[in-house]
C-alpha cells in the first residue's frame, strides 16, 4: 500500500514536470516565432520596424476566461 502510494506521488510529480517544461518551451516559441514574423514582414523605418495590424471583428466569439 506504501509504495502504490509512493509510486502515485512520484509519477504525478514526473507528469507535472513533463507539462510545466512543454508549456514553457511552447510559449516561448510561439512567442518567438511571432515576434520573428512580425519583425520580417515590417516595414523598416530608420532603427524601427513598423507593423500594421489589421482589425478583426471578434464580438462574436465565445471567450473562456
Amino acid at each position: 500500500m506504501e509504495y502504490q502510494l509512493i509510486h502515485y506521488l512520484i509519477l504525478s510529480g514526473i507528469v507535472a514536470l513533463a507539462y510545466w517544461h512543454g508549456h514553457k518551451t511552447g510559449v516561448k516559441s510561439g512567442a518567438a516565432g511571432m515576434y520573428d514574423h512580425l519583425y520580417q514582414t515590417g516595414t523598416r523605418k530608420n532603427d524601427h520596424v513598423i507593423v500594421k495590424l489589421e482589425y478583426e471583428d471578434r464580438s462574436n466569439i465565445k471567450r473562456d476566461f
